[in-house]
């Protein structure tokens, strides 16, 4: 224990430059992101070494290595709880109804064991993080997984809060693992239907390009004997491949993207309005102007 507190890092392989993650029994490569934009959550982007920092800064009420950084008011103001939050099934134990569940200035915050946990979690494309600080303990522990579809951290936390309180540290371990099964089955991409109806346009008629407000704009344009969609300035690629009826299904590249289900809005012309993905909303088909 050092004066300024107690942290453990758990990483995976702290020496990697990318993540890995197991698909279909395969190794895959997992690019880290490339964030050039500020985010109210994503902006927050480190190393586990760089967290386990700002960790010992909050637990030192604002200082670091002797060098003030916050004023312990300021920590004080991002530690209290201005928001309650329902519990839900993605909180994972030691987080319950017993515990309640609290918003602060950019982390969040519950009671256990007659402790306040301080904690802050976030995932990415490859990866999963938490931050957990028990101030009352000079304690606290930075979990980092490369997979962000996982309950690794979780039960990390949850090992690591039980050890350090003076209980059973395998107490949750089973009902934590037995969530994310859960979790797993949840986010599985659904079941290819066995007998799929037949879209009755043309590929054809899908394609142009289509605007968004948020996402900008994406171009579907033929890729063989099937089309593919191209988004923003890079042309980021996505497959889209028919799945039933009227309702297609758009793939981005990566080892933990789920695919997204997409339908397209006909209009008078035979050709489409606009579509509907899932996971990133509504998009305009932009018409020439004649």
């Amino acid at each position: 224990m050092s004066r300024s507190g107690t942290v453990i890092k758990a990483l995976q392989d702290p020496n990697a430059t990318a993540a890995q993650a197991l698909v279909d029994g395969k190794i895959v490569v997992v690019e880290p992101s490339e964030l050039d934009v500020t985010g109210a959550a994503s902006s927050g982007t480190s190393t586990a070494a760089d967290m386990s920092k700002l960790l010992l800064m909050f637990l030192n009420k604002g200082t670091y290595k002797d060098k003030r950084v916050l004023k312990p008011e300021t920590v004080a103001e991002i530690f209290k709880r201005s928001m309650v939050s329902a519990i839900d099934f993605t909180d994972l134990p030691p987080i319950s109804d017993k515990t309640g569940f609290y918003y602060g200035l950019g982390v969040g915050s519950y009671d256990y064991a007659g402790h306040q946990i301080i904690e802050k979690g976030g995932a990415l494309a490859g990866v999963r993080t938490t931050i957990v600080l028990v101030p009352d303990k000079n304690a606290g522990i930075v979990v980092l997984a490369n997979l962000n579809l996982t309950a690794f951290p979780e039960a990390v936390r949850a090992y690591f809060l039980n050890q350090l309180l003076g209980m059973n540290p395998e107490a949750d371990q089973k009902e934590i693992l037995a969530r994310n099964e859960q979790l797993k089955k949840l986010m599985a991409p659904p079941p290819a239907p066995k007998n799929p109806g037949k879209f009755n346009g043309t590929l054809q008629s899908l394609m142009g390009v289509y605007e968004n407000d948020y996402y900008g704009r994406c171009e579907i344009v033929q890729d063989g004997a099937g089309l593919k969609v191209q988004c923003g300035p890079a042309k980021y690629p996505a497959t889209l491949k028919h799945w039933n009826n009227g309702a297609f299904m758009m793939q981005f590249p990566g080892a933990t993207q789920t695919p997204s289900v997409t339908t397209f809005m006909i209009g008078e012309d035979g050709t489409a309005d606009s579509f509907e993905s899932e996971s990133l909303g509504v998009f305009t088909h932009v018409r020439e102007k004649k």
